[in-house]
């Protein structure tokens, strides 16, 4: 590998957005890697020429050269891109702190050279007003204040070659909250501002990561629009012929806008989906 160069990209975790990413990437000519735990849905990966691991968390061994053959070449990669939602249960949170605590480890043993965590801004928890990357967050929630603390962790582990991205709500195509708002009475909070970043926002940001690695090392995404809840849920619903919500009266609770235009610049990148309210929803 040339210095600096990425030509080899590992996805640890290749669901809803993991998959599309790793398909872009194969697309773009480059030796793609991709993980699930299910072993026959790991080699079905190979259908669109990645590289499937069975990888199951947190890893088992202590000793990392014990590891399979196929599990070092995965970790022996350019890029990591760590990308594993919490589980359920009372203690989701500590597990998943847990499993990429040891998946890290794992990694830096094998030969990875750099990182990717894929967080949340729900980091920001209780902070209000306009949220930039130098906000200190303020989780409010075990999932949050569990980001929270992996975040930390590679940072102080990896130092310059991790990198944090903290994606906003998430939607693209078949997922989109409108789904469960549809036709519900009652809803709270409908004077909020919303906070979601495309799918396909979220993959142009990581693969601006292959030509420019940014010195600022906690990024965060979210659209340039941010209607009200109201609004934008009603307008939804409206475009994809649902029923509508119904909102409470409530006033503006002055509650958080990501502001995501300084992690644009730094990726040189703009999103294709800021216009929130003129796109229907993806069902």
């Amino acid at each position: 590998m040339q210095q600096g160069l990425i030509n080899k990209i590992s996805i640890c975790g290749c669901g809803w957005f993991g998959l599309p990413l790793a398909k872009h990437f194969v697309q773009l000519g480059i030796e793609t890697w991709g993980s699930k735990q299910d072993t026959e849905k790991a080699q079905a990966l190979a259908e669109s020429g990645i590289h499937g691991v069975a990888l199951t968390l947190p890893l088992s061994l202590e000793d990392p050269a014990a590891l399979a053959p196929q599990i070092k070449q995965f970790f022996n990669t350019d890029l990591l891109v760590i990308n594993v939602p919490p589980g359920r249960g009372k203690d989701a949170a500590e597990e998943l702190i847990a499993k990429i605590k040891r998946l890290s480890d794992t990694a830096k043993a094998l030969g990875c050279r750099k990182v990717v965590f894929i967080s949340t801004t729900a980091v920001y928890g209780t902070c209000k007003g306009v949220i930039k990357e130098t906000t200190e967050p303020r989780p409010n929630t075990l999932s949050g204040k569990a980001h929270l603390a992996i975040e930390k962790y590679l940072l102080a582990e990896w130092g310059s070659k991790a990198l944090v991205v903290r994606f906003s709500g998430l939607i693209g195509p078949n997922r989109h909250p409108v789904r469960f708002l549809s036709g519900r009475q009652g809803i709270e909070n409908g004077m909020d501002r919303v906070n979601l970043i495309h799918l396909d926002d979220c993959i142009t940001a990581i693969s601006q990561l292959l030509n420019h690695w940014p010195q600022q090392q906690v990024l965060h995404l979210a659209s340039a629009q941010h209607p009200t809840r109201e609004e934008y849920y009603c307008k939804m619903a409206q475009l994809a012929g649902l029923p509508l919500p119904v909102f409470t009266d409530s006033i503006d609770q002055n509650t958080k806008v990501i502001d995501a235009a300084q992690t644009c610049q730094w990726l040189s990148m703009n999103n294709d989906h800021d216009n929130l309210l003129s796109e229907p929803p993806e069902l």
